[in-house]
């Protein structure tokens, strides 16, 4: 189901902004017509609507937003749905919910290397990494992990990433270019994972590593340009510690 500035809606018209991708967005999971993390994620869309200029400030009514979401979600209650808020540059915007499989496997990663643009919000624009990843597809594997051109470890292409180390749960620094994850700061608020600045040698020596966002929760990596990764006990345990939580948070 589409809701297209607020009303439901089978297809919208396209405006110049759709079409350039000039907008920001935030995806967030429902597991049967609930949500984890909303007030987050509209933080953060509140974030990059300010960069956006007067057109999209004007027509954004975070009440307005709540309502639409909660109408979208009576059409179709999905045991797991993806629930996707898009504003543009001229004003428009959409809701589009959808039913979500979460993930059954581990992924195989391969390094990308060179910088990319340190964003605090999700961009419409989002060419570069999901160029990387279909590079990284036609190699073989499911998706890229950035590291900069300094070779410090940043994030996936549409994913935050996470590692333990020497026992310990760490997370890309932000100055990496990693971007400020709901899932992240959940981890790093509730389940002790740090901050911290490592290189390629520290990633290939994990103890284990997980693709963290927010529709996939915390999703093993098996393997890193065909170096296998060790799965833990440890890590393990923290994806279902992590499920439950978000279980007992649900709002809406």
């Amino acid at each position: 189901m589409i809701f297209f500035n607020g009303e439901p809606s089978q297809s919208s018209e396209l405006s110049d902004a759709m079409l350039l991708g000039d907008g920001v967005f935030e995806t967030l999971r429902s597991y049967g017509g609930r949500l984890f993390a909303l007030d987050s994620h509209l933080e953060r869309l509140e974030l990059g609507l300010a960069d956006l200029g007067r057109a999209p400030s004007f027509s954004y009514q975070r009440e307005k937003v709540i309502k639409g979401i909660e109408r979208i979600l009576e059409f179709d209650e999905f045991p797991n749905g993806a629930l996707r808020i898009s504003f543009y540059s001229d004003g428009n915007w959409v809701l589009s919910h959808k039913e979500y499989l979460p993930p059954s496997k581990a992924l195989s990663c391969t390094i990308f290397k060179g910088g990319h643009e340190r964003l605090d919000y999700k961009s419409s624009s989002y060419s570069m990494r999901l160029r990387a990843r279909r590079e990284a597809e036609k190699l073989g594997f499911d998706d890229a992990i950035f590291t900069q051109e300094s070779g410090e470890v940043s994030e996936l292409s549409t994913s935050n990433l996470i590692a333990l180390i020497d026992g310990r749960w760490i997370t890309p620094r932000r100055e990496s270019g990693a971007l400020p994850g709901v899932t992240r700061k959940t981890l790093i608020d509730n389940f002790g994972v740090k901050e911290e600045k490592f290189d390629r040698t520290t990633l290939l020596g994990a103890d284990s590593l997980g693709a963290i966002s927010s529709l996939r929760e915390i999703q093993s990596i098996k393997a890193i340009d065909g170096k296998d990764t060790p799965s833990s006990n440890r890590f393990r345990e923290l994806q279902e510690s992590f499920h439950s939580w978000i279980l007992g948070n649900l709002s809406l």
